[in-house]
């Protein structure tokens, strides 16, 4: 759990250093920056002072933005693009969707295919994986796609 905090810290201050340099970001990709910000600082919080209130709290935001599976998934892949510009732009260059990377995204927080299928309430997400698997070259006994992504997105 503390490695966790730890990371959770990082990443917290990696995305207010994104807000502070890159003022040409997009609103749209800005807002979505400050809310992850405000969720995580609140989900520090509960773990600093073991207080609930900031539970509560943190439990609410991720519902009520994880209820809209388009909608979180739209935020989330813009919270990588600005976090993680190269690993975005390396599903850009081999021809993925919006929707597609938005899909690879979910892998990417540390979903698993299951776990993305029941999200995405769509028993069609095995053919966006075998798409997605064709358009990176990926052979489908090679890699197991979550394994594969993040791996990249450590490596980019």
């Amino acid at each position: 759990l503390a490695h966790r905090v730890t990371e959770l810290e990082n990443e917290s201050e990696s995305l207010k250093a994104l807000i502070d340099v890159k003022e040409e970001l997009p609103q749209e990709v800005q807002d979505t920056i400050k809310i992850r910000i405000e969720m995580l600082n609140s989900l520090l919080a509960s773990h600093i002072t073991d207080n609930d209130q900031y539970v509560k709290q943190y439990d609410s935001w991720v519902m009520k933005l994880t209820e809209d599976s388009e909608g979180f998934m739209n935020s989330n892949r813009l919270a990588f693009q600005a976090s993680h510009p190269h690993f975005i732009q390396y599903f850009e260059d081999h021809d993925l969707t919006v929707e597609e990377i938005n899909y690879v995204c979910l892998y990417a927080i540390g979903l698993r295919g299951k776990e993305v299928g029941n999200y995405m309430k769509k028993r069609s997400h095995v053919n966006t994986s075998s798409a997605i698997r064709k358009k990176l070259g990926i052979d489908k006994h090679e890699t197991n796609i979550g394994i594969y992504v993040r791996k990249l997105l450590k490596s980019l």
